[in-house]
C-alpha cells in the first residue's frame, strides 16, 4: 500500500507535522510504504485559469514546476494524506495552490478510486466555548474534492489546541491509531 502524504504547513517542525509524523509512523506499523511530500520546499505555482489545459483535458498545465513530478508520484500511489494547518478558517496558502493545480489535470485519472484521509490543526483558545468551524469547513472542502477527483473520503483528524500537540499524549496516540487503521481499511478495500 503507497501512501503520499501532502503537507501543507510551511512550519516542518509544527503541530500539523508533529501529527502527520505520528499517522505515517502508524501506518508504517500496519505495512503501508509512505512518502511526504513538504508543499513548502516544492516550486508550485498558483493557478493563473489560463485553460491550454482545458480543465484537464489536455493534461498540461504551462507551468513547469514542482506540480509535474508530484502528479507523477500522486499517478503511482494507492492513497493520500493531505495534512494543512487551519488559517482563517481555510486550508493554508500551500494547500490551496496545490489543490487549485489540479484544476490543470484530469483529475479522475490520477485519483480516481483511491483513499484520502484529511489531518486539520489550528491553535482554538476557546474550543470548549465557541469552537470554530475551520476544521469541518476545510473537511467539506476535501469531501467536495474527493468527490469531484473520484476519490474515497476515509477520515479526518481535527486537533484545536491552546499549544503544542506533543503535550497531549491522546491526540499522538489517535493519530498513530489512524494511520494504522487506515492502511487496515485500503488493504481491505482491494
Amino acid at each position: 500500500m503507497k501512501i503520499l502524504a501532502l503537507m501543507g504547513s510551511p512550519r516542518l517542525r509544527g503541530n500539523t507535522a508533529i501529527l502527520l509524523s505520528q499517522f505515517i509512523n502508524g501506518a508504517r506499523a500496519a505495512g503501508g510504504e509512505a512518502e511526504v511530500v513538504n508543499l513548502q520546499e516544492e516550486n508550485i505555482h498558483p493557478c493563473d485559469a489560463c485553460d491550454i489545459c482545458e480543465c484537464g483535458d489536455k493534461d498540461f498545465c504551462v507551468h513547469n514546476d514542482s506540480m509535474r513530478e508530484l502528479m507523477k508520484k500522486v499517478g503511482e500511489a494507492d492513497a493520500f494524506v493531505l495534512a494543512t494547518p487551519v488559517w482563517w478558517t481555510g486550508a493554508s496558502s500551500l494547500t490551496k495552490i496545490f489543490l487549485d493545480r489540479l484544476y490543470g489535470y484530469n483529475t479522475r485519472k490520477f485519483f480516481g478510486g483511491k483513499g484520502i484521509y484529511l489531518i486539520t490543526t489550528f491553535v482554538d483558545n476557546r474550543r470548549f466555548e465557541h469552537p470554530l468551524p475551520g476544521a469541518d469547513i476545510v473537511g467539506y472542502a476535501i469531501q467536495s474534492v474527493s468527490d469531484f477527483t473520484g476519490m474515497e473520503f476515509l477520515g479526518h483528524l481535527r486537533s484545536a489546541i491552546s499549544g503544542c500537540v506533543l503535550d497531549d499524549t491522546k491526540i499522538l496516540d489517535k493519530a498513530f491509531l489512524e494511520g494504522k487503521n487506515f492502511v487496515k481499511v485500503l488493504s481491505h478495500a482491494k
